[in-house]
């Protein structure tokens, strides 16, 4: 990887954690040039805008957090219930170590879905694959009705984002497993 990528990298990844916690309109420039080290001028010529930032940070975390899923979802070793309980792991160890300030897609979606069409499409299209992914786990283990199950379970996952965002509960964690695996396996 060349300096300028290494360089690139630093920004869209301190770009991400500044925006976690202070949500992506109440990150500035300068709170991203403090944390980066990085001239805003260097900053624009990377990015050109605030928003293009946002918008390649966000389509790098999606490739990665679906390459991760694909991953997991190809893995012989593992069962189906231990391929769709592996995001509840993480969140576990997300919240243990104080890592987890909400999913980047709601949070994103909810402040730009007014305002910038390219950022709300990039937030829907990761979480419109992510069902798609699960409903194709789910065909592959001939499980009963996967298209609704996919969407019920994954309704449940994202509605544990938004309340664990909000309460920091980490009870919650099992409690939504349960409910999950549950929309899944039930007949």
């Amino acid at each position: 990887m060349s300096k300028q990528q290494e360089k690139r990298l630093n920004i869209i990844n301190k770009t991400i954690t500044l925006c976690a916690q202070y949500g992506f309109h109440g990150t500035s420039m300068d709170s991203i040039t403090t944390a980066t080290g990085v001239s805003k001028a260097t900053i624009y010529k990377y990015f050109i805008s605030k928003e293009n930032l946002i918008k390649e940070a966000l389509i790098m975390f999606s490739e990665r957090a679906l390459n991760h899923l694909n991953i997991v979802f190809s893995d012989p070793t593992l069962t189906l219930e231990q391929k769709l309980s592996e995001r509840f792991e993480i969140l576990v160890t997300l919240m243990k170590d104080d890592l987890f300030n909400g999913c980047y897609f709601q949070l994103a979606y909810s402040e730009f879905n007014h305002t910038d069409i390219t950022i709300a499409d990039i937030c829907s299209g990761y979480k419109k694959t992510r069902v798609n992914m699960i409903q194709a786990l789910l065909t592959k283990h001939n499980i009963n009705d996967p298209e609704l199950k996919s969407q019920q379970a994954e309704l449940i996952f994202n509605g544990l984002l938004a309340s664990l965002q909000i309460t920091k509960n980490t009870q919650l964690i099992p409690m939504a497993k349960a409910m999950y695996l549950d929309a899944i396996f039930k007949d």
